[in-house]
C-alpha cells in the first residue's frame, strides 16, 4: 500500500506543479510543457526527499519496490497526458456529432454540415495546435505535413495495421 501512495504522491505533487504553472503563464506548447513537469518531478522530490531525513520505515524500500512505484508514476503521467490532449479542444468528431444533435431529429442537410464544419472552431483550433506543434505547414493556401507529422502519420497507419484499423479511424 505504501508503494501506491508514494507513487500517488508523486502525481499530486506533480499535477500541482501543473496546475501553478497554468495559473502562471499558459505554454504555447502544453503536452511538451506537461512531459517535462511530469518527467521533471520525480527528479526535484527525490533529492528533497532523502534531504529532509525522513523516517528510516519509509526509506526501507529495495530497488525493485522503486522500480514499481517509477512504473506506476510513469504509466498515470501518461495516461494524464493523453486525456489533456483529448478535453484540451473539444474534439472534431465530437463537434460533429454535437452539432448533427443540435439539429434534432430532423437532422440536418449536407450543405449545412460541410458550411459548419469548415466554420467550426475546433477544426481550426487543431490545426493552429498542428502548425504551432511543427506538424503541419500551411504555405501557398496547401497543407502539408513536416517531417514530424510524416513521422506521426508513419506511426499511426503502423498501428492502424497491426490492429486492423481502417485509415482515419
Amino acid at each position: 500500500m505504501h508503494l501506491f501512495l508514494a507513487g500517488l504522491e508523486l502525481l499530486m505533487l506533480a499535477f500541482v506543479a501543473h496546475v501553478i504553472a497554468w495559473r502562471i503563464h499558459l505554454p504555447r506548447r502544453p503536452i511538451r510543457a506537461l512531459l517535462c513537469i511530469f518527467a521533471a518531478t520525480p527528479l526535484v522530490a527525490l533529492p528533497i526527499y532523502f534531504a529532509i531525513e525522513p523516517l528510516p520505515v519509509l526509506t526501507d524500500t529495495s530497488l525493485a519496490d522503486a522500480l514499481r512505484i517509477l512504473l506506476f508514476y510513469v504509466s498515470c503521467s501518461l495516461v494524464y497526458v493523453v486525456l489533456y490532449s483529448a478535453i484540451e479542444a473539444q474534439s472534431p468528431s465530437l463537434a460533429i456529432v454535437s452539432y448533427i444533435a443540435s439539429c434534432g431529429s430532423a437532422g440536418c442537410t449536407e450543405a449545412d454540415f460541410a458550411d459548419h464544419v469548415i466554420d467550426d472552431e475546433s477544426i481550426s483550433t487543431r490545426i493552429a495546435a498542428m502548425k504551432a506543434g511543427g506538424m503541419i505547414v500551411i504555405n501557398d493556401g496547401k497543407c502539408t505535413l513536416t517531417p514530424a507529422g510524416r513521422l506521426w502519420a508513419t506511426l499511426f497507419e503502423f498501428a492502424g495495421d497491426i490492429f486492423r484499423l481502417p485509415l482515419g479511424g
